[in-house]
């Protein structure tokens, strides 16, 4: 019955068009499949050869790299051994040589039937899928590829060589679960890529062909990814994300590869096609439009990868392709603690589009930032004082020069710091960030990785986030905990009648969108305001505005909402803290403090004395104080409630002042 609801309520999100559309997709994997059965598979009409590379010898280069970074030799030597580390586990056995269909996790092996019919969100059928996908990423291999590019140990290209020529055997075109997403071959022709770039910047033009054990077998298997990828693009409702990223892959693979005339025309395609959804997924003002902040990283990591490779083969992209890379980047800086991260706005998968270090806790946004910061001269995107991330050197050493480390100011910011096609806000000072989201569910129409957050706030002191967005915790399973993280209750913004703002149809699909607005913002002496409201709960009778007032002498935020509306309902404000902060009342019902051992800072709060209040921690049923800092974990951290019943409208004033410890 679940799974019928959500056929349902996934063509309702569906257009006549979508529908035929995949009426027609369908048809064709019928075809695909029997063409399967009968050993009938893609060929291209000549060998594949590397015609690029992406990381070319600069002068240099080595010295640059041997004073500013190492290698983890005893990681690196895990690698090898086939013990990965992955989502936070130290170290995942996949196995010597690597068993590519098994969850090590669970020990669940996935079954080789033809990709696109196997049920990946089943975890008794294939186990944890993000797994298994990562491991066929082939991410792993690059830090081996770094090494061997750095050393010459000739054991680190054997491992890439021999995981890569076993995944080949393996893996049959169109067979398992590494052949259920064009995403996820997409993936894998990327970090193929690079290997192939990492091993000619040592041994030469012919890079991972010249020292695979069968050129023509690696060629015909690059072949058929890109034939998949051109067969399976995402489209109508699912070209969020995964579009753009595997637009990337085919444009990558055909500018390093040649594949003949086929290749020629799918790179037109790929090329014309990124422009496209680079100007349709990402507003004007650098808000990705899925409205979650680790996708907008996706989107940014990808479309710098595109436009990297358009400049070294020649064939670079347009001006506003470059502008909407460089404002995506902007973002990313403004919506940063100062030293620090952005808060876990929307959904988050813990992915990258390509890795070079091994388990690193190096700030994927930051290297982002540096990343485009030295590929488009855009100093104003990073922050003085803070290293040149790894990543950012290896992607832009293809431009030609080493790495200027980025060393300039970045130009001041003035507040309020808006984003108004995004929807969000940005009130602060030197120590203070307060983030404010009026932004829109998400995109396109099933919203796949937005939350319920309206009018939710974040708050930052120093580099760390201590109003905080809990995060994501589960994708695939575990309905319940999916359900509370992306819901309205998991975000610093009001519930009516314990319901979300808009509607759950299933794990990657909302029904209704609320609708929101950002009002208006300014400042005025020492403070700064931003006004926004939405009509998610119009159903209910009720529309929600909030204000924020921020003042810099005392530092204080006012946070001031009203529920406009009639009839009785239940009303609860939730204000979500950090799992490092601990809450205590003061002894009087509207007094707390919220407060960091040993920090400099804290928080004093003043709520409304009329309504109810109290500090919750791990709550289990229904969920409630709990942050995520990664797929697939979670932590208690302390939630303050404030519960009011009775007649609308209502208005409610929280204070938040921030104190020298």
């Amino acid at each position: 019955m679940k799974t019928l609801a959500w056929k349902l309520n996934r063509l309702r999100a569906m257009g006549a068009g979508e529908i035929c559309h995949r009426g027609t997709q369908w048809l064709a994997q019928g075809r695909e499949q029997l063409q399967l059965a009968r050993n009938r598979v893609p060929e291209p009409s000549k060998p594949v050869r590397p015609v690029l590379s992406l990381v070319p010898a600069v002068d240099g280069w080595l010295e640059w790299w041997q004073s500013h970074y190492r290698l983890d030799h005893d990681a690196l030597q895990n690698i090898v051994a086939g013990r990965i580390p992955f989502f936070g586990h130290s170290t995942l056995d996949v196995g010597n040589p690597v068993d590519w269909h098994r969850d090590p996790l669970t020990g669940v092996r996935a079954p080789l039937h033809y990709g696109k019919t196997i049920d990946y969100r089943n975890p008794l059928l294939v186990g944890d899928i993000k797994v298994l996908w990562e491991l066929g990423r082939h991410q792993h291999l690059l830090p081996l590829a770094v090494a061997y590019a750095c050393t010459g140990e000739p054991q680190y290209r054997a491992a890439i060589t021999s995981q890569i020529g076993s995944w080949i055997q393996a893996n049959p075109y169109g067979r398992g679960v590494h052949w259920c997403s064009a995403l996820e071959v997409a993936l894998r022709l990327i970090s193929w890529s690079f290997c192939h770039s990492l091993l000619a910047l040592r041994d030469g033009e012919d890079g991972l062909f010249g020292c695979i054990a069968d050129r023509n077998q690696l060629g015909t298997s690059i072949y058929q990814h890109a034939v998949f990828i051109r067969g399976h693009l995402s489209r109508y409702s699912s070209a969020n994300n995964h579009l753009i990223g595997e637009l990337t892959g085919l444009w990558m693979a055909t500018q390093i590869f040649d594949m003949g005339p086929d290749g020629q025309r799918w790179a037109n395609l790929a090329h014309a096609e990124l422009e496209r959804e680079a100007a349709r997924q990402v507003w004007q003002d650098g808000v990705d439009k899925e409205q979650a902040v680790y996708y907008h990283l996706w989107v940014l990591e990808y479309l710098a990868l595109a436009s990297l490779t358009g400049l070294r083969c020649g064939h670079p992209f347009s001006e506003l392709f470059r502008d909407r890379i460089v404002d995506m980047a902007r973002f990313l800086a403004a919506v940063s603690a100062p030293g620090g991260r952005p808060p876990q706005l929307g959904d988050a998968d813990d992915g990258l589009a390509v890795r070079f270090e091994i388990g690193s806790d190096e700030d994927p946004f930051y290297a982002a930032r540096a990343m485009v910061a030295e590929l488009f001269d855009a100093p104003a995107v990073t922050e003085s004082g803070r290293a040149f991330p790894q990543k950012a050197f290896w992607i832009t050493l293809g431009t030609g020069h080493l790495p200027a480390r980025v060393a300039a100011e970045p130009s001041s910011v003035r507040f309020p710091d808006a984003f108004p096609q995004g929807g969000y806000v940005l009130l602060g000072t030197d120590t203070i960030r307060v983030l404010f989201d009026a932004g829109s569910l998400g995109y396109p129409s099933i919203a796949a990785h937005g939350h319920a957050d309206a009018l939710s706030v974040c708050l930052a002191i120093g580099s760390e986030w201590w109003l905080v967005d809990p995060g994501t915790y589960a994708y695939h399973g575990e309905t319940q905990w999916r359900n509370y993280f992306r819901g309205t209750s998991a975000h610093n913004t009001v519930t009516v009648d314990n319901q979300n703002q808009s509607r759950i149809g299933g794990p990657f699909l909302w029904l209704d969108h609320a609708p929101v607005r950002l009002d208006g913002w300014g400042s005025e002496d020492r403070m700064q305001w931003v006004t926004g409201t939405h009509d998610g709960y119009h159903r209910l009778g009720i529309r929600h505005q909030r204000r924020l007032e921020l003042s810099s002498a005392p530092a204080l935020l006012q946070v001031l909402d009203t529920l406009e509306g009639t009839g009785h309902h239940d009303f609860r404000i939730r204000f979500h803290f950090a799992p490092f902060v601990s809450i205590r009342n003061l002894g009087l019902p509207g007094d707390w403090m919220a407060e960091q051992p040993g920090a400099p800072r804290r928080l004093c709060i003043k709520v409304d004395d009329r309504w109810a209040w109290h500090a919750i921690k791990g709550q289990d049923h229904p969920p409630l104080g709990w942050y995520s800092p990664a797929l697939g974990r979670k932590e208690p951290a302390t939630t303050l409630e404030g519960s009011w019943s009775g007649q609308a409208p209502v208005s409610v004033r929280t204070e938040f002042q921030i104190q020298s410890a």
